[in-house]
């Protein structure tokens, strides 16, 4: 073929092929840019789920399970334990310029409701919605991934997120959710993030714009192609190919570094370099405008003095110059720098901002610079808050009070120390740091601190125990030691240990045991250290090691009167003078011989002990016992004053007793009270047989107590009759008890007990109960026969009562129906004489309530003749004691016709008391006695026995008109006119 028409053939083959290439190489690059659009907007929108749900799963790790639990009421919101627990997603969504909202949800039956939101309270966007969402209140949206992280009732719920922009009433949002979990992996609700879906979609319209530009080089380089294609077809075939491939290559990684990009929030700037370097204009990308709030138009392009002056903080403007004009110079070309930019809000965020330079001319001069821009905020709040603790510590560590050391767990060498450990070894802190921990411990303590430190083995922590260090001087002295193990970052094995100076503790406590052995006030050793000289004593009798040993327990009498009378002052006063006194008189019997190795103890109150030991015999007891006597019973001078106490004296020996301190004690203290009840100012040797009064005592006591209110307790009456007539008149109620284990006792046991218990006010309102409930009872079935009175007792403890009294014999009374002229109350002569003036006082207000009054034993007391008088009795009952000398004394019978002439006279009653035989009636009758009591007549019987005797007795005159008296008064008035 002709070579010209061969080059036009190749000329129209290449130039069909160039068209069919160009045709074919359009459409593939549609097919290409319909294709990159389609993945990528996919890719961004998997991308930015991952993200979300990143967002979501960090701050999920950062809610506290238990703070978060204790939040669930509204009035919560935004108070000291709401801020604790919202503190760390606030950091995040101030960390993170794409977050709007952080918050909380948990599940509420079929109801979703917020806990925390870290958004600030009010309306900071202006959309007339309150920002922050309430705690616990409902949230209406159901949106699917939501509902995926809360789970339901049997399953547990799973990150999501939204794969499409949503809205609820606080805008449109791209929402991650992670569930939140307790550390047993239980979960108790969900975290949610939301980012604001216009930035979602701008990254995605960013993304596709630039797909495109992606795909521009590669439709240029087909254009080139197809025009040229023609021409160099054969030569660049191969070229074109290559140039094809490297154009995808590059547009593959510039996605793939876009992509990077978006998921780390790092931003890109670009720099081109002019003379001079300040008029340099900076082009930032989005991720960089931002980190400042700004979108990129609004900062492009950005030159260094604006930037400088703008946005870069005022201290941080010289090191951000020092180090661009250093990146300039410098063989590396690199540019590296944290520093402070305002943002668009006004605060001030952290960047770390890393540059290269890329480019020079010939002459060496900078032509471009690129680089990245990274929030580090949170990084530096860490990093501040970091030092600020690590300043706290210093400030604590070196300020201590107490010793704190770093020690290397292998050699025992001080690593730190601070000024309180310094201080007390008297090292100073160099030579310290030279020496271990071994070395100031004394060698005593070496194998204790090895076994308190082996627990080091498989546990971090030791301590705390006590044991010594050595001073510089040689001196020991004791510490307090706990600690703690940690590794260093070369993994070498430290202990921070502290070591309190507890030598100031140690000498307080020791003052202190002291103290707790010794009396305060008088300075005599204490019942703990009396008990255990006392025990040793017994022990060496027990022995042999020491013949015999007494112990003298002293009460002293009428201590209470003058504690009371002249003040708590003159009391203590009083003690000491008597502790000075056995003191002093047991070292001089020790000196003379009679007693030796004494010990003098305050038992309490006014109740002291002596140990008396290596006695030369049992009676010596009792001579030491009575010169105390005689020299305690010496005045004694208190404020100014002459007073007199006496004491009495418990006294045994170890012949009689020895079998320990505290048996010894109490028979002492049993002695001690027989002393009392013989009269006191004396002393009394225990025997056995004063164990077994006090035995039943306590035995009586603890029955009486039992018996109030049960049947073992009864009344039993014993008539007063009238003399003249032989008619009774009145009962007396007397009380008996019948024990279940020791049988009937008698009153002139049981009554005694009861006085000194307490027990005989509750006693004495059980017989008044009983005697009125009784009385009543008889007037209504034998009323002509029934005695006119009721005689009860009545004890000093009742009369003491006052009030009290007149309101129970009141209710006594009134609960029976008995009249009160009815009732008559005996009260002994000597307890009317106890406290003459409130005893009158109270007979009067009890006489003016109609009860009728006895004097009881007259005659046996120290009353004068005015109490006849002025008291307001109405009977007079003689004492048996003079009726027991009818008519054998002149004497008692000219006595007894004297009283009964004056109570006749005083217009009162006389009752003569113990009439046994049938002299005594008709003398005291010769006499003039009105009434008479005792066993000639009746002893005291139960109830039905005395109305067996009322029974037989004829009515008498007064029975007759007092039942008249009734009938009457119980007539109409009518009646009553008429009769």
């Amino acid at each position: 073929m002709n070579p010209a028409l061969q080059r036009v053939d190749g000329r129209q083959q290449l130039r069909r092929e160039a068209v069919a290439i160009a045709s074919a190489t359009f459409a593939v690059t549609l097919a290409a840019i319909a294709g990159l659009w389609i993945t990528s907007t996919a890719s961004i929108k998997e991308n930015y789920r991952h993200y979300l749900i990143g967002l979501a799963v960090t701050a999920s790790h950062l809610v506290d399970p238990e703070l978060h639990a204790a939040i669930h009421q509204p009035n919560q919101l935004n108070d000291a334990s709401y801020l604790r627990a919202v503190e760390p997603l606030r950091r995040i969504r101030a960390g993170t310029p794409d977050v709007r909202h952080v918050y909380t949800m948990v599940r509420d039956a079929e109801k979703v409701r917020f806990v925390l939101d870290a958004a600030d309270p009010g309306d900071k966007d202006g959309d007339g919605i309150e920002d922050q969402a309430g705690v616990w209140e409902v949230y209406q949206d159901r949106e699917p991934a939501m509902l995926e992280a809360l789970g339901t009732a049997t399953t547990s719920g799973i990150a999501a997120a939204t794969d499409r922009p949503f809205s609820d009433k606080w805008g449109a949002f791209m929402t991650g959710w992670a569930p939140l979990r307790d550390s047993d992996g239980r979960q108790y609700g969900a975290v949610g993030v939301d980012v604001d879906a216009a930035v979602y979609l701008a990254r995605l319209q960013a993304a596709r714009v630039w797909a495109l530009l992606g795909l521009l080089p590669a439709t240029l380089l087909t254009g080139v192609l197809t025009l040229g294609f023609f021409r160099i077809r054969l030569r660049y075939l191969l070229i074109s190919q290559r140039a094809a491939q490297a154009a995808e290559a590059l547009a593959i990684e510039r996605e793939r570094l876009s992509s990077i990009i978006d998921a780390t929030h790092v931003g890109t700037w670009e720099m081109p370099l002019t003379t001079p370097t300040r008029d340099a204009q900076i082009v930032v990308d989005q991720h960089c405008a931002a980190m400042l709030g700004y979108a990129p138009h609004e900062l492009n392009p950005l030159s260094l003095d604006r930037l400088a002056s703008l946005f870069v903080h005022q201290e941080d403007r010289d090191a951000a110059r020092a180090a661009f004009e250093t990146a300039l110079c410098r063989e590396e070309n690199l540019l590296e720098i944290v520093l402070r930019l305002r943002h668009a809000k006004g605060h001030w965020i952290w960047v770390e901002i890393r540059g290269r330079l890329l480019n020079r001319d010939a002459h060496g001069g900078p032509q471009r610079m690129v680089g990245t821009q990274m929030d580090v905020s949170a990084r530096k709040a860490t990093e501040i808050e970091f030092a600020t603790s690590e300043r706290r510590f210093r400030s604590l560590f070196e300020l201590s009070p107490v010793g704190i050391c770093l020690v290397d767990m292998q050699s025992g060498q001080f690593l730190q120390v601070n000024d309180s450990l310094v201080a007390s070894t008297g090292y100073c802190r160099e030579e310290l740091l030279t020496r271990s921990y071994r070395e100031l411990t004394p060698l005593r303590w070496e194998t204790f601190e090895r076994e308190q430190l082996s627990v080091l083995e498989h546990s971090t922590h030791f301590g705390t125990y006590e044991k010594e260090y050595q001073r510089k001087d040689g001196s020991c002295y004791p510490v307090l030691v706990s600690g703690t193990r940690l590794k260093d970052a070369a993994g070498r094995d430290l202990i921070w240990a502290i070591v309190q100076d507890i030598s100031e503790r140690k000498a307080m406590e020791s003052k202190l045991a002291d103290a707790a052995r010794r009396d305060k006030l008088t300075g005599l050793v204490n019942r703990v250290v009396f008990m255990e000289e006392l025990q040793a004593a017994v022990d060496r009798v027990r022995s042999g090691r020491q013949a015999r040993l007494a112990v003298l327990f002293l009460d002293f009498d009428r201590f209470k009167l003058i504690n009371d009378a002249m003040g708590h002052g003159a009391g203590d006063q009083l003690l000491k003078g008597i502790a000075a006194r056995l003191q002093n008189t047991l070292r001089r019997s020790s000196r003379q011989g009679s007693v030796d190795r004494s010990v003098v103890a305050r038992f309490g109150g006014d109740e002291f002990l002596v140990l008396l030991n290596d006695l030369d015999d049992c009676v010596a007891a009792e001579r030491v016992a009575n010169r105390l006597l005689e020299v305690l019973a010496q005045k004694y001078s208190v404020m100014d004053r002459e007073i007199y106490s006496t004491a009495s004296v418990g006294i045994v020996v170890s012949e009689q007793s020895c079998e320990d301190a505290d048996s010894i004690l109490r028979n002492a203290d049993v002695a001690m009270y027989e002393a009392k009840r013989s009269g006191r100012a004396c002393a009394v040797v225990f025997n056995e047989t004063m164990r077994v009064q006090l035995t039943r005592s306590i035995m009586i006591e603890t029955g009486l107590r039992r018996a109030l209110g049960s049947n073992e307790l009864s009344v039993v009456y014993q008539p007063i009759v009238d003399l003249d007539r032989g008619h009774t008149t009145s009962v007396e109620a007397l009380v008996r008890w019948n024990h279940p284990e020791l049988g009937p006792i008698s009153p002139a046991e049981f009554i005694p007990v009861a006085e000194e218990s307490g027990l005989i006010v509750p006693l004495g309102q059980w017989v008044l109960e009983q005697a009125c409930r009784a009385l009543a009872r008889w007037r209504s079935r034998f009323p002509l026969t029934a005695p006119a009175t009721m005689s009860v007792n009545i004890s000093r403890a009742e009369l003491a009562q006052g009030e009290r009294l007149l309101a129970r014999v009141r209710d006594a009374l009134r609960d029976s129906g008995l009249p009160s002229d009815c009732l008559q109350l005996e009260v002994t002569e000597r307890e009317v004489m106890r406290n003459p003036e409130v005893t009158k006082q109270l007979m009067l207000a009890l006489r003016n309530m109609g009860v009728r009054l006895a004097m009881d034993d007259f005659g046996t007391g120290t009353s004068s003749l005015g109490c006849l008088r002025d008291y307001p009795f109405d009977v007079i009952k003689i004492d048996r004691a003079f009726i027991d000398d009818v008519p054998a004394s002149a004497d008692v019978m000219a006595l007894i016709h004297a009283t009964i002439t004056l109570v006749k006279n005083l217009g009162k009653k006389s009752v003569a008391e113990g009439i046994e035989r049938p002299e005594q009636l008709a003398v005291l009758q010769s006499l003039g006695c009105h009434y008479g009591q005792g066993y000639i007549f009746s002893k005291p019987v139960p109830e039905a026995e005395l109305l067996a005797r009322l029974a037989n007795e004829p009515a008498s005159d007064e029975a007759v008109d007092r039942a008249l008296t009734r009938a009457v008064g119980s007539m109409p008035a009518v009646l009553q006119a008429n009769s």
